[in-house]
C-alpha cells in the first residue's frame, strides 16, 4: 500500500521544513523538501506532520477499568476506550503502566492487575487496538508480595520496562510530610490517628523491603534485557544506586540535584507532561520548566492525562525557548531510543510510519489525523 502526504511541515530530527512524505508497506520511503506530490496525496494544508508519539509511562487505563469508586468495566472494554484516547491524543505507540506490590492504592491495584493486565492483552491479540500497545511493570519495592507478583510475569511478551518505585513518605516523591499528611487527609479521609498508622507502616515497609527488592527486581529485568527505570530518586546517593543496579531512565526525579546526577551517569531524565504544561508539581518538587531550562529533559511522558504529552512539545517552545525538532524528540525518537525501538520515532525513510497531523489553533495544538504503519487510525 502507497501513501503520500503534501502541503506538510514536516518536524525532522533537526529541522521543519515544508514539504513532503511517502509511505510504503508501513514503512516511510522517501521525505522530500519539495511541493511534488502524486495528486492522490494527504493535503495537509500547512499542518505539522510529526512522528506518533512514543509513551513509557501512562497510569490512564486504570481510570477505564474503574471509572467510579467500586466501579469496575469489563476489562477488554476498558482496554478498549484507553486506546481510542491515547490514539486520538497521538500516541501510537504506549507502554500501559501497571502496579505491582504496594503503594497508597496498593491493594486495589494488586487486586486488579491481572484483569487490567488481560483486558490489554486479549484487545491487542484481537485486533481490537489503534496503537501499539506494551506493558511497563511498576514495582513498588516496599511491598512484601512484589516479587510474587513480578513472577507471574516471567515469560510475557508484552513487558518492554520495569520502574523501582518506593512510594514511603519522607522521602523522594513525599519528601515534604505536610503535603503528605495533608494528602492523607484531605484527600484520602483518614484521621490523624490513621495517617499516623500509615505513616509507620510504610516507613517500616520501606527499611525492611525495599533495598532487598529493589536489587531482586533489577535483576530480574537485566536478565531478561528489559530496559530499567528509577523513580522519584530525590538524593544523589539514589542515583548512584540507581546507575549501580542498571537503570537507563531517571522516571520524575524530584530535585535539580538527582537530575544533574543522572544526567551525568547516563540516566535519561524523564518528567510528566500535566507538570510541564502546568509549570509546577503536585508535591511541590522541582518543575520539568525547570530542568528543561537547565537542558536536564530528555523525555516526557503524559503521566494521568494523554493529551499533555503534545501540548508539552509546544510548552517547551513557548515557555523554555527550546526549537520544536528539540522539544519533539521529548515524546517520539527519545523515548523510542531508551525503550530499544529503534524502529520508529523519526520522520526519516526505513522507519515505521507511524504519523500524527497537528494544528495548532488559538495556542493549543490539536491533532487531526494519526496513522500506524501507514494505516489511518484516527
Amino acid at each position: 500500500m502507497t501513501l503520500a502526504f503534501r502541503n506538510a511541515k514536516l518536524i525532522l530530527p533537526d529541522a521543519v521544513t515544508d514539504g513532503t512524505l511517502a509511505v510504503e508497506n508501513g514503512l516511510i520511503r522517501a521525505v522530500d523538501d519539495t511541493p511534488a506530490a502524486p495528486a492522490a496525496a494527504v493535503d495537509c494544508e500547512g499542518d505539522y506532520l510529526m512522528p506518533g508519539l512514543v509513551e513509557l509511562h501512562t497510569d490512564n487505563v486504570e481510570k477505564h477499568y474503574q471509572p467510579r469508586q467500586q466501579v469496575y468495566w469489563d476489562n477488554v472494554s476498558a482496554a478498549v476506550a484507553h486506546d481510542g484516547q491515547i490514539a486520538t491524543s497521538g500516541i501510537t505507540t504506549v507502554y500501559d503502566s501497571v502496579c505491582l506490590g504496594l503503594s497508597e492504592k496498593g491493594e486495589l491495584r494488586a487486586e486488579h492487575l491481572r484483569p487490567i493486565v488481560d483486558g490489554i492483552t486479549d484487545a491487542r491479540e484481537s485486533g481490537m487496538l489503534r496503537a501499539d500497545h506494551r506493558l511497563h511493570l511498576r514495582c513498588e519495592v516496599i511491598g512484601v508480595d512484589v516479587l510474587d507478583q513480578l513472577a507471574d510475569y516471567d515469560d510475557h511478551p508484552l513487558v518492554g520496562l520495569v520502574s523501582l518505585m518506593d512510594h514511603a513518605p519522607g522521602q523522594r516523591q513525599t519528601a515534604n510530610l505536610d503535603i503528605w499528611f495533608k494528602l492523607r487527609r484531605e484527600v484520602d479521609g483518614l484521621s490523624e490517628d490513621e495517617c499516623h498508622r500509615e505513616f509507620d507502616r510504610l516507613t517500616h515497609a520501606s527499611a525492611n523491603w525495599g533495598p532487598k527488592h529493589r536489587r531482586a527486581i533489577a535483576e530480574w529485568a537485566r536478565a531478561r534485557d528489559i530496559s530499567l527505570a528509577s523513580h522519584d530518586d530525590e538524593t544523589e546517593e539514589h542515583v548512584a544506586e540507581s546507575a549501580e543496579i542498571g537503570c537507563s531512565i531517571a522516571e520524575f526525579p524530584t530535585t535539580k540535584a538527582a537530575a544533574h546526577a543522572s544526567r551525568e551517569r547516563g540516566l535519561a531524565v524523564l518528567m510528566g507532561g500535566p507538570n510541564l504544561v502546568r509549570g509546577r508539581s503536585s508535591y511541590g518538587n522541582i518543575t520539568a520548566r525547570d530542568l528543561a531550562a537547565d537542558g536536564l529533559l530528555d523525555i516526557v511522558s503524559s503521566d494521568y492525562i494523554p493529551a499533555s504529552m503534545l501540548h508539552a512539545v509546544f510548552s517547551l517552545t513557548d515557555h523554555v525557548g527550546w526549537d520544536l525538532p528539540r522539544a519533539a524528540a521529548t515524546v517520539t525518537a527519545t523515548p523510542a531510543r531508551h525503550a530499544g525501538l529503534d524502529d520508529r520515532g523519526t520522520l526519516a525513510p526505513g522507519k515505521r510510519a507511524d504519523l500524527i497531523r497537528v494544528r495548532v489553533i488559538n495556542g493549543r495544538p490539536v491533532v487531526r489525523g494519526v496513522w500506524v504503519e501507514g494505516a489511518r487510525v484516527a
